[in-house]
């Protein structure tokens, strides 16, 4: 495993298409056989991975797309420091024209939600998309918020002790603004389904501008 993973880095670095996508293929094998390998150079493969989510070449990128999709799915929590990176560049995706690569980016996106520290899936999520300016891309932001949302549920949202309301707020009234029906759509399921909790308005006025109150 250690001299595939050496192998993979290189198969990346090099300029050859086919050479990227067959060391991506080894990226993904080993995340799901050899996990722990791969760990202990998480970071320099996930950027050399998420590289390669920008390439031009729609192949490459889609196997990326793909690859970044099984990092999340086998190596979860050990995932949460690479998330901001490679969040970012799988969201940029969602504003693609290729349909192919925007169903891959949304798959990859939901194996992120399900997989990590909800809280840092969170934060990634709002600093990689909330102010984009493609709103395909907020869309996008929105709805994988709405999962995490879903997911921790308003009692661990609301809870003073976590600081997840102060970023989520926010984002969420902004989100509920939205100049596109979709995002709004997410923006305001997210505040329905906070509602019902006894802490919603106080937190709310908290932490929320006035404007958007």
């Amino acid at each position: 495993p250690d001299t595939a993973l050496a192998e993979a880095l290189a198969l990346l670095a090099d300029q050859d298409w086919e050479k990227k996508i067959e060391g991506l293929n080894f990226v993904r094998c080993l995340s799901a056989y050899h996990a722990p390998v791969l760990t202990a150079k998480l970071h320099e493969t996930t950027l050399a991975v998420a590289q390669e989510v920008k390439n031009l070449r729609s192949g490459v990128s889609r196997a990326a797309v793909v690859c970044l999709g099984d990092l999340f799915t086998h190596l979860k929590k050990s995932m949460d420091q690479e998330l901001d990176n490679a969040v970012k560049v799988l969201l940029h995706k969602a504003g693609e024209s290729n349909t192919f690569i925007r169903e891959e980016v949304d798959k990859a996106l939901k194996a992120m939600v399900n997989n990590v520290t909800p809280a840092r899936a969170l934060c990634s999520l709002i600093n990689g998309g909330q102010s984009h300016l493609h709103s395909a891309v907020r869309r996008c932001t929105a709805q994988h918020l709405g999962d995490i949302v879903e997911r921790m549920g308003p009692e661990r949202i609301l809870a003073t002790a976590k600081p997840v309301a102060d970023r989520l707020l926010p984002a969420i009234a902004r989100f509920a603004q939205d100049s596109s029906q979709q995002t709004r759509y997410y923006g305001r399921r997210m505040l329905f389904s906070m509602m019902a909790h006894p802490d919603f308005d106080k937190t709310l006025e908290k932490f929320v501008p006035a404007k958007d109150l």
